[in-house]
């Protein structure tokens, strides 16, 4: 059945073009990963500089893109950056090098920062209030799928063709396809967003919007704490797989599948947890389970049962993330819209490029197990310190009044 949401012809259009977006990233970003770590001899530090590089400029693109998609037009801006990330597609393609490699996906991830905060504003203000969990349940459910098929196929097509030439051409029409649909939408960008506050001044207030409600600095440290176990996890999930798994690097794409499948069920099901765990609850919940999961994973070597932790962390994380979608679009002003979006990207990939640091600072040093392991008891003092602080019971106990849009359908 189809979901009431994608009935909205602009709701449609931008849902069609960030799908597709989003699994030819991810499909490329898997081949990448896998190619990097092949030209390298093996070599674990190069995939922490990958990590890295991608994230400072996905980093620097989304603390521009808050400012920018609060500014300008926000279709404009999708359209712009769409644009701009086509021929650093082809730059992939013709590339064998390990360092024009990073460097172009670094460019990528760019634009792509730039990007996600006003795609996110943009549907809070093209979907009715009362079809906004929808809408992100949706996106979330979507991104679940992407977690599934788009490592599988990266993976599947590694190891079949063992470059990134065809992966890259997907990408490339993925774009096109996004180009498309994005001009296709009907939108005019409300006079009143326009203001001609410096950028630096727009995002220190993001960030003082934030400090001052203590429910969304909760959200901002939970996603710290998750993205830099994450952070860490992700350049040694391909290692694990083969070193301590002993398995191979379509083993690799099957575990993050199974990981995108727990997320399809945890963004399917969270509009229906909201209304057993209301307001800010849900994102508090998976964010304690969320540590003893990774321990779980990362201490076993048993195939068949890391499959299954990575499916329920699959669905913990989506609930987090799909509930803090909901809770910003029910509680945060119009005009911080783009800002919290942008700040909570930024919470999440600083701690990423620290984990891809430490990995390439170390790599070579410590065995993958040891480096999980750490990282592991290093996550759950992260979250549970933090348990009695003011700015977590608050969240656990927050109920802010839902905030009026004017929509345009």
């Amino acid at each position: 059945m189809i979901s009431p949401v994608l009935k909205l012809p602009n709701f449609r259009r931008l849902y069609l073009a960030g799908a597709t977006s989003e699994l030819g990233t991810f499909i490329t970003e898997t081949t990448l990963m896998l190619f990097v770590f092949k030209l390298s001899g093996n070599d674990k530090t190069y995939l922490g500089v990958l990590r890295v590089t991608f994230l400072v400029f996905l980093t620097a693109g989304g603390i521009l893109g808050g400012p920018i998609g609060n500014r300008f037009n926000r279709k404009k801006v999708l359209l712009f950056c769409d644009l701009a990330r086509i021929p650093l597609i082809f730059l992939l393609f013709f590339s064998q090098n390990i360092w024009a490699l990073i460097i172009s996906d670094a460019m990528i991830a760019f634009f792509t920062g730039i990007f996600k905060p006003s795609r996110q504003a943009l549907i809070n203000e093209i979907v009715p209030v009362d079809q906004i969990k929808k809408a992100n349940g949706l996106f979330g459910t979507t991104n679940a799928i992407v977690h599934l098929i788009g490592p599988l196929i990266g993976a599947t097509i590694f190891s079949i063709t063992a470059g990134v030439k065809e992966v890259a051409v997907v990408d490339f029409l993925t774009y096109v396809f996004g180009l498309y649909l994005i001009s296709k939408i009907s939108y005019t960008f409300p006079a009143t967003n326009k203001t001609p506050t410096p950028f630096l001044k727009e995002t220190t207030s993001g960030f003082a919007y934030i400090f001052s409600r203590k429910d969304l600095l909760a959200i901002n440290t939970n996603a710290f704490s998750a993205g830099l176990a994450l952070g860490i996890l992700i350049p040694l999930l391909i290692p694990f797989t083969i070193e301590v798994l002993g398995k191979t690097e379509q083993h690799y794409g099957v575990m993050m599948a199974f990981f995108g499948f727990g997320g399809i069920i945890g963004s399917w099901c969270t509009e229906k947890l909201t209304k057993v765990f209301p307001n800010a609850r849900l994102p508090f919940i998976a964010i304690i389970v969320e540590p003893i999961l990774f321990m779980l994973f990362i201490y076993t070597t048993f195939y068949p049962l890391a499959l299954f932790i990575l499916f329920l962390w699959g669905m913990l994380v989506f609930i987090r993330i799909t509930s803090q979608m909901n809770y910003i679009s029910d509680t945060v002003e119009t005009r911080f819209l783009t800002r919290v979006h942008s700040t909570l990207e930024l919470s999440f990939i600083v701690p990423n490029i620290l984990g891809g640091l430490f990995i390439a600072a170390i790599g070579g040093v410590l065995s993958t197990q040891e480096l999980l392991k750490a990282t592991s008891f290093f996550f759950i003092a992260l979250v549970f310190f933090r348990v009695p602080f003011r700015h977590m019971r608050i969240l656990w106990s927050a109920k802010p009044e839902t905030v009026k849009r004017n929509i345009q359908l």
